[in-house]
């Protein structure tokens, strides 16, 4: 089974023999491992039933790391790492040749980011390099937000968890791309909207993704439960009276005959405390969890991203 720790000796010593470690971060609890060596890279991939074809994010302790895993570097893509490094922002950059392809599922562009988290960041600093860290879960399931997540997620293994606690962002970063002679593109939402990330690049984001370009996180479904999911903009009446039906509301609860969580309407505490609302609703054995969807606009830009792969839509609710 799983065990918790706060030993940053232990989880080096893990590191180094090639073996994975859970690591706490600002954003969601990540699966480690020594980004240098693909054996344990691969052990990633397996424990998590990530394909192969699908990109890791290489965390960092400090921007000055950046240049040992990236090449040609743009004014553009400093400006971001003095902005916001440490903090939830990955950059998509052009690779070194000698990182390992496995890491980058073959492209010629590295994910990077500098946690923000202090644990990670002693962590980091102690062990010395990059670690790839992808969301400690099953693939396409809920991300964790806690120490406890991820244990109830890998039960059956004997993983290592750093224990740092409850998450303090709740969501995955925003990814955006800095690649030779393409604009700098926003290919993940996260809690660093758009807005903020224009004031600093002083030019136009574009949206979307940038060509064939692979980035975590795209699959259509992702972050969700196993109980069958519905968003919402109203409540289906019937499903109000049926106890077997669960709920999760944006600040707009209505009395039902089923149990309820009400995340509020400010979008940065209902992100922190998403993915812990839904751990706790997916155990309840409900037959149907409906979720309201909150409002427009940037401010939940991110959470629109992430509710829109875990449940799918009512008619006439997007």
């Amino acid at each position: 089974m799983p065990q918790l720790t706060t030993d940053l000796d232990l989880a080096c010593a893990r590191l180094r023999a090639g073996e994975l470690l859970a690591l706490p971060t600002e954003t969601v609890y990540g699966l480690a491992a020594d980004a240098r060596n693909e054996a344990a890279v691969a052990k990633v991939y397996a424990l998590k039933g990530r394909p192969p074809s699908n990109p890791l994010i290489v965390h960092l302790a400090d921007a000055s790391q950046a240049t040992q895993w990236a090449q040609d570097i743009s004014a553009q893509a400093q400006r971001l790492m003095e902005a916001f490094w440490p903090g939830p922002l990955t950059l998509v950059l052009p690779a070194r040749p000698e990182v390992s392809r496995l890491v980058t599922a073959g492209q010629d562009s590295v994910a990077l980011r500098v946690p923000a988290h202090p644990l990670a960041q002693r962590l980091l600093q102690q062990f010395g390099d990059g670690l790839v860290a992808p969301s400690a879960n099953r693939y396409m399931s809920i991300s964790p937000s806690c120490a406890e997540h991820v244990a109830q997620q890998f039960a059956d293994s004997d993983l290592l968890i750093l224990d740092g606690g409850p998450c303090q962002v709740g969501l995955e970063s925003t990814i955006v791309s800095l690649l030779p002679g393409q604009p700098a593109c926003l290919l993940r939402a996260g809690m660093l909207g758009p807005s903020t990330l224009q004031a600093v690049l002083e030019e136009p984001l574009q949206l979307g993704a940038a060509g064939e370009l692979r980035v975590p996180g795209q699959h259509h479904r992702h972050y969700a439960p196993a109980t069958p999911s519905l968003r919402f903009s109203q409540p289906p009446a019937q499903a109000l009276t049926d106890p077997a039906c669960a709920w999760l509301w944006c600040g707009q609860a209505q009395p039902s005959a089923g149990p309820a969580i009400d995340l509020g309407n400010e979008p940065q505490a209902y992100a922190r405390q998403l993915y812990a609302a839904l751990y706790r609703l997916d155990r309840l054995g409900a037959q149907r969890l409906l979720i309201q969807l909150p409002p427009a606009g940037e401010a939940w830009q991110a959470v629109h991203d992430r509710l829109a792969r875990a449940a799918q839509a009512l008619p006439d609710s997007d």
